[in-house]
């Protein structure tokens, strides 16, 4: 997954979730370091747990919110928005496939008859198309 959201001076973030915890706040010590006075200094961190995000308010002042609703601890999916302040950050579906999507993609393949070297053609094939884009 992917947080994204926009810095006060327009310019547009993002970080790909992974397995590494993150920490959000108005701090530049944090992974995500937003300029809002109604953030704290380090106000909430996601971490994953058995393949699934969490964040988790860390006793913030103004609290944290997942589509408007007050957390304290709460399970994220793309399509949530995190509210910090007045930082909206959106979820968003990774734009990479992960190691396990691509192998059951490729199993899913083969399943269905296709070989190895037909699955590389496929793969060298849409390669070239999107270079010359």
């Amino acid at each position: 997954m992917i947080l994204q959201y926009v810095l006060p001076d327009g310019e547009q973030k993002k970080i790909e979730l992974g397995r590494k915890s993150i920490t959000i706040g108005r701090g530049s010590e944090n992974d995500v370091s937003i300029v809002d006075k109604l953030a704290s200094r380090i106000h909430c961190g996601i971490s994953c747990k058995d393949g699934s995000h969490f964040i988790r308010d860390f006793n913030s002042r103004n609290g944290t919110f997942v589509n408007d609703n007050l957390i304290k601890v709460c399970q994220i999916n793309p399509g949530d928005h995190i509210r910090v302040g007045d930082m909206i950050i959106a979820v968003k579906h990774s734009q990479c496939k992960g190691t396990t999507m691509v192998l059951r993609e490729l199993n899913d393949e083969m399943a269905k008859g296709k070989g190895y070297h037909t699955i590389l053609q496929e793969i060298i094939r849409d390669e070239k198309k999107s270079g010359d884009q």
